[in-house]
C-alpha cells in the first residue's frame, strides 16, 4: 500500500498515536495461513507459549526458538474455524514457513503465504476502540485483547485482530490486497492520522518493545529479550525448551535488553558497540528520536553486570565515544 501523499508533521503523528487514533500501514509484516488437523499441535510443539487451548477467534503471541534456544521469530497466532492465521516479523514469512516445514514429518499441516494476497492496516491509539466501534455493524462488538472478529468495514470483508503491537490499543485490519485502497480511504475518513515508521519506531523504543531484525533474532534468546510472559514452563517440550528452562532455572542469562539515553543527536546505527573501560559491554540495537523526551533514545543489550539503571557506558558514535546511561523500560522523562 502507498502512504497518503501528504503526511502530517511528526509531532502531530505522535500525538495521534498516543492521545487519539492513528492509521498505521502494517504491510511489512508477514501473513501465513496454517491448515490441517495437526496445525495447532505442531505450532504448540515448536514454540514457547501454550497454544493448545486457544478458542476460535482468540490469539496468542509465542516465540519460535531454535534448538539452541535462540529466537527464530515472535509470532501472533490467531485460531480461526478451520485454520491458523499467523503474523510474522517483517519479511520473515519465508523463514517461518521453512522452519515449520522442516519439522513437519507426518503431521497433517499445510501452509500458505498470504502476505502478497492481503493488505493490513492498524487503527492504533487510545481512541482506536471508539473509532473502530463506529465502523462495525451494530451487532458486532469491538474485539478484546488477543481476540478477533470478522466484519464488513466500508464495504469490504475484513478480519479485525486486537494485537496492541505498540503497547496500547491497536487493531490490525486484514483484507484482500485488492481491497486495501478502499479500506485505507475508509479509515482515513474517520479522522485517523497516518503515522509513519519514524513515529511508530519512537513509540516502540519508548515502551521498550523489541522488534524482529533488531532486538529479536538468532543472536538472542527470549529471556534476554524480556519475553518471559510468552514462555510456558509447564506445557512440556518444544524446540529449544531444555535450553530456555536451564537458562531460567540456573540464572544463566548473560545480558538484558535495556533502555539507553545519551546527550546530543548523534546518528547511531544498529550494532554500535557499548564500551566500559575499553571493553565491549553491550550493543545498541535501535536508536530513535523521541518527540516526548525531545532527544535520541535507544534500546540495546548489555551484560547483566552493567544492566542496572544508571550504569554509565560509552557509545561508539561517529562523533567519537559518547557517554550513555542505562535506563529503565519503558522510558520515563528523566
Amino acid at each position: 500500500m502507498t502512504a497518503p501523499s501528504s503526511a502530517p508533521p511528526i509531532q502531530q503523528q505522535y500525538d495521534a498515536l498516543t492521545q487519539a487514533v492513528a492509521l498505521v500501514d502494517r504491510s511489512d509484516i508477514g501473513r501465513l495461513s496454517l491448515a490441517g488437523e495437526d496445525a495447532l499441535d505442531l505450532l504448540d510443539r515448536l514454540s514457547t507459549n501454550a497454544l493448545q487451548d486457544l478458542a476460535v477467534g482468540h490469539g496468542a503471541t509465542t516465540v519460535l526458538t531454535s534448538n539452541k534456544g535462540r529466537i527464530v521469530d515472535v509470532l501472533f497466532v490467531l485460531r480461526e474455524a478451520d485454520s491458523l492465521f499467523v503474523l510474522t516479523g517483517p519479511g520473515n514469512q519465508e523463514t517461518v514457513s521453512s522452519w515449520i516445514d522442516f519439522y513437519t514429518i507426518i503431521e497433517d499441516v499445510t501452509y500458505r503465504d498470504l502476505t502478497g494476497e492481503t493488505a493490513i492496516f492498524s487503527l492504533a491509539g487510545p481512541d482506536a476502540p471508539t473509532t473502530l466501534g463506529a465502523l462495525l455493524p451494530a451487532q458486532t462488538e469491538v474485539p478484546n485483547a488477543h481476540e478477533a472478529v470478522s466484519a464488513v468495514i466500508g464495504g469490504v470483508q475484513a478480519t479485525i485482530i486486537r494485537t496492541d503491537f505498540i503497547g496500547a490499543p491497536a487493531y490490525d485490519i486484514v483484507v484482500a490486497d485488492t481491497d486495501g485502497p478502499q479500506l485505507q480511504n475508509t479509515l482515513l475518513e474517520t479522522g485517523a492520522e497516518p503515522a509513519g515508521v519514524d513515529v511508530t519506531e519512537a513509540l516502540r523504543v519508548e515502551r521498550g518493545i523489541p522488534a524482529f531484525g533488531k532486538e529479536l533474532g538468532e543472536s538472542y534468546n527470549p529471556l534476554e529479550a524480556g519475553l518471559m510472559p510468552l514462555i510456558s514452563f509447564t506445557k512440556g517440550c518444544y524446540i529449544g525448551q531444555e535450553v530456555v528452562a536451564r537458562l531460567n532455572t540456573y540464572d544463566k542469562v548473560q545480558k538484558s535488553l535495556v533502555g539507553l539515553r545519551w546527550d546530543g543527536d548523534s546518528a547511531v546505527e544498529s550494532g554500535t558497540r557499548l564500551l566500559l573501560d575499553g571493553k565491549q559491554a553491550g550493543v545498541m540495537t535501535t536508536a530513535a528520536m523521541s518527540p516526548r523526551i525531545a532527544g535520541v533514545i535507544g534500546l540495546g543489550y548489555v551484560r547483566k553486570a552493567h544492566a542496572t539503571p544508571g550504569s554509565e557506558l560509552l557509545l561508539e558514535s561517529p562523533d567519537g565515544p559518547t557517554p550513555a546511561r542505562v535506563t529503565t523500560l519503558p522510558f520515563d522523562t528523566d
